[in-house]
């Protein structure tokens, strides 16, 4: 995790992208949180809400400060509220999360550190969701990243590796299901989009290879 940290922290972060990123993962999260029973909150998740521009009311760090009323501070309802006021005091000690003033209100809001954090939690858990049937077509990955970017790009080779694309020469890469959200994902943070392009074919000469890495025959 730490490596991976220290590959994110060389960028500044595109907050506007950052959030959108975070997106999908917070309604997910807040959408579970309406059932009635309260749970835990892990500090991935709650790392990912905040991601997604989510203020929540500063009461839960420091008692002592007034509750927020106003409804576009979110004050971890669905958690278990002692839990979650732990989390985030944990959060605050490591410099992830800052109490700031918006609208004359304080809330508790991510910092530079948390986003790397939440970003980090992301890679490390990034996996593509395989659908049921194959559609017949497939997803290319091509990139041609400046020698000066080497670094990066070797990283992103080896995330595609890991992600279990077919290498079909140094720098292309196949896989067969819908990717492009995880590929925008790792070119926006290492910031490498110029470089990268993705392409969905119908045929690819000599495929049948490639259907056998898949077990696609």
């Amino acid at each position: 995790m730490e490596k991976k940290e220290e590959k994110i922290k060389s960028f500044s972060i595109d907050w506007a992208l950052a959030q959108k990123i975070f997106e999908p993962e917070k309604k997910r999260i807040l959408d579970e949180l309406k059932e009635k029973v309260k749970r835990y909150p892990y500090v991935e998740e709650v790392l990912a809400i905040l991601a997604a521009g989510v203020l929540v009311s500063a009461c839960l760090v420091m008692p002592g400060l007034p509750i927020a009323l106003k409804p576009f501070i979110w004050e971890g309802r669905g958690y278990e509220r002692k839990r979650f006021s732990q989390v985030l005091k944990r959060l605050y000690k490591q410099k992830l999360v800052e109490v700031v003033e918006v609208e004359g209100l304080p809330v508790v809001r991510i910092t530079q550190g948390g986003m790397i954090k939440a970003l980090s939690f992301k890679l490390e858990k990034m996996e593509i969701k395989r659908p049921k049937r194959w559609d017949k077509k497939w997803r290319v990955v091509i990139f041609d990243i400046p020698e000066k970017k080497k670094f990066y790009r070797d990283i992103f080779r080896n995330h595609l590796k890991n992600l279990g694309f077919f290498r079909l020469q140094e720098s292309v890469f196949v896989y067969p299901y819908p990717c492009f959200n995880e590929i925008e994902f790792l070119r926006q943070i290492y910031r490498v989009g110029f470089g990268v392009t993705y392409i969905l074919a119908e045929k690819i000469e000599g495929e049948e290879k490639i259907k056998v890495f898949f077990n696609l025959i």
